[in-house]
Protein backbone atom coordinates (compact mmCIF):
# COMPACT_ATOMS: atom_id res chain seq x y z
CA UNK A 1 0.00 0.00 0.00
CA UNK A 2 1.21 3.68 -0.69
CA UNK A 3 0.75 6.50 1.72
CA UNK A 4 1.37 10.11 0.27
CA UNK A 5 3.48 12.50 1.46
CA UNK A 6 0.92 15.05 2.75
CA UNK A 7 -0.17 11.96 4.54
CA UNK A 8 3.42 11.07 5.38
CA UNK A 9 3.95 14.60 6.84
CA UNK A 10 1.07 14.41 8.63
CA UNK A 11 1.89 11.94 11.04
CA UNK A 12 5.37 13.32 10.68
CA UNK A 13 4.17 16.63 13.01
CA UNK A 14 1.68 14.43 15.32
CA UNK A 15 4.70 12.21 16.40
CA UNK A 16 7.14 15.33 16.32
CA UNK A 17 4.43 17.64 18.19
CA UNK A 18 4.52 15.04 20.58
CA UNK A 19 8.06 15.09 21.40
CA UNK A 20 8.29 18.83 21.45
CA UNK A 21 9.73 19.25 17.91
CA UNK A 22 8.94 22.19 16.27
CA UNK A 23 6.72 21.98 13.27
CA UNK A 24 7.84 23.26 9.58
CA UNK A 25 10.86 23.72 7.79
CA UNK A 26 13.05 21.14 6.27
CA UNK A 27 15.33 19.32 8.31
CA UNK A 28 16.66 17.10 5.32
CA UNK A 29 19.48 20.15 4.78
CA UNK A 30 22.37 17.17 5.75
CA UNK A 31 21.51 14.38 4.01
CA UNK A 32 22.70 14.27 0.37
CA UNK A 33 20.62 13.73 -2.51
CA UNK A 34 20.29 9.90 -2.32
CA UNK A 35 19.92 9.45 0.79
CA UNK A 36 16.45 11.94 0.33
CA UNK A 37 15.73 9.79 -2.45
CA UNK A 38 16.13 6.23 -0.11
CA UNK A 39 14.62 8.69 2.71
CA UNK A 40 11.21 8.90 0.36
CA UNK A 41 11.51 5.34 -1.12
CA UNK A 42 11.25 4.43 2.76
CA UNK A 43 8.72 6.55 3.37
CA UNK A 44 6.72 4.98 0.76
CA UNK A 45 7.39 1.52 1.40
CA UNK A 46 6.58 1.91 5.55
CA UNK A 47 2.55 1.91 5.91
CA UNK A 48 1.77 4.08 9.48
CA UNK A 49 -0.88 2.75 11.24
CA UNK A 50 -3.29 5.60 11.97
CA UNK A 51 -2.63 7.66 14.85
CA UNK A 52 -4.62 9.63 16.80
CA UNK A 53 -3.74 11.94 20.08
CA UNK A 54 -5.90 13.03 22.39
CA UNK A 55 -5.06 15.54 25.26
CA UNK A 56 -7.14 15.28 28.81
CA UNK A 57 -6.95 16.68 32.29
CA UNK A 58 -6.84 13.27 34.38
CA UNK A 59 -5.73 12.24 38.10
CA UNK A 60 -5.51 8.37 36.71
CA UNK A 61 -3.26 7.70 33.73
CA UNK A 62 -5.42 5.59 31.86
CA UNK A 63 -8.49 6.43 30.48
CA UNK A 64 -11.73 4.35 30.39
CA UNK A 65 -12.01 3.75 26.46
CA UNK A 66 -13.97 0.89 26.47
CA UNK A 67 -11.54 -1.56 25.09
CA UNK A 68 -9.23 -3.88 27.25
CA UNK A 69 -5.58 -3.54 27.43
CA UNK A 70 -2.64 -4.99 28.30
CA UNK A 71 0.31 -3.13 29.65
CA UNK A 72 3.44 -4.64 27.72
CA UNK A 73 6.25 -1.47 28.37
CA UNK A 74 7.37 1.13 30.35
CA UNK A 75 9.99 3.84 29.55
CA UNK A 76 11.03 6.60 31.37
CA UNK A 77 11.42 9.96 30.06
CA UNK A 78 13.95 12.58 29.96
CA UNK A 79 12.91 16.10 31.68
CA UNK A 80 9.59 14.35 33.32
CA UNK A 81 9.22 12.45 36.61
CA UNK A 82 6.61 10.30 34.97
CA UNK A 83 7.24 7.59 32.95
CA UNK A 84 5.85 6.38 29.34
CA UNK A 85 3.42 3.21 29.33
CA UNK A 86 2.59 0.92 26.47
CA UNK A 87 -0.26 -1.11 25.91
CA UNK A 88 -1.72 -3.46 23.23
CA UNK A 89 -5.42 -4.15 22.90
CA UNK A 90 -6.19 -8.11 24.53
CA UNK A 91 -8.69 -9.01 21.72
CA UNK A 92 -7.35 -11.38 19.27
CA UNK A 93 -5.87 -10.55 15.54
CA UNK A 94 -6.22 -6.68 16.88
CA UNK A 95 -3.13 -5.00 16.71
CA UNK A 96 -4.13 -1.38 18.04
CA UNK A 97 -1.10 -0.14 20.28
CA UNK A 98 -1.40 3.38 22.73
CA UNK A 99 1.18 4.91 24.51
CA UNK A 100 -0.21 6.87 27.63
CA UNK A 101 2.27 9.63 29.11
CA UNK A 102 1.88 13.05 31.26
CA UNK A 103 2.80 16.27 29.68
CA UNK A 104 6.10 17.34 31.34
CA UNK A 105 4.94 21.17 31.56
CA UNK A 106 2.03 19.85 33.32
CA UNK A 107 1.23 16.79 34.95
CA UNK A 108 -2.43 16.95 34.94
CA UNK A 109 -2.69 16.57 31.28
CA UNK A 110 -2.43 12.91 30.02
CA UNK A 111 -1.14 12.03 26.42
CA UNK A 112 -2.74 9.19 25.12
CA UNK A 113 -1.98 8.28 21.70
CA UNK A 114 -4.02 5.43 19.40
CA UNK A 115 -1.86 3.25 16.70
CA UNK A 116 -4.26 1.77 14.33
CA UNK A 117 -7.59 0.94 14.61
CA UNK A 118 -9.69 -1.98 16.23
CA UNK A 119 -11.26 -4.62 14.20
CA UNK A 120 -13.63 -5.33 16.45
CA UNK A 121 -16.58 -2.68 18.76
CA UNK A 122 -15.96 -2.15 22.60
CA UNK A 123 -15.77 -4.58 25.10
CA UNK A 124 -18.93 -4.50 27.44
CA UNK A 125 -18.04 -7.06 29.64
CA UNK A 126 -18.20 -6.36 33.26
CA UNK A 127 -14.70 -5.57 34.79
CA UNK A 128 -12.84 -7.89 36.49
CA UNK A 129 -12.01 -5.52 39.28
CA UNK A 130 -15.49 -5.51 40.42
CA UNK A 131 -16.15 -7.63 43.80
CA UNK A 132 -18.57 -10.36 44.02
CA UNK A 133 -21.73 -8.19 45.93
CA UNK A 134 -20.75 -5.70 42.69
CA UNK A 135 -21.29 -8.78 40.14
CA UNK A 136 -24.45 -9.96 42.34
CA UNK A 137 -26.42 -6.83 41.63
CA UNK A 138 -25.94 -7.46 37.87
CA UNK A 139 -27.09 -10.95 38.09
CA UNK A 140 -30.87 -10.19 39.89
Amino acid sequence: AYISSYEFRAWEEVSDCLMGKRIGGDDNHHLGVSAMKMKKMKARRKVREPRFCFKTMSDVDVLDDGYKWRKYGQKVVKNTQHPRSYYRCTQDNCRVKKRVERLAEDPRMVITTYEGRHVHSPSNELEYSQTPSELSNFLW
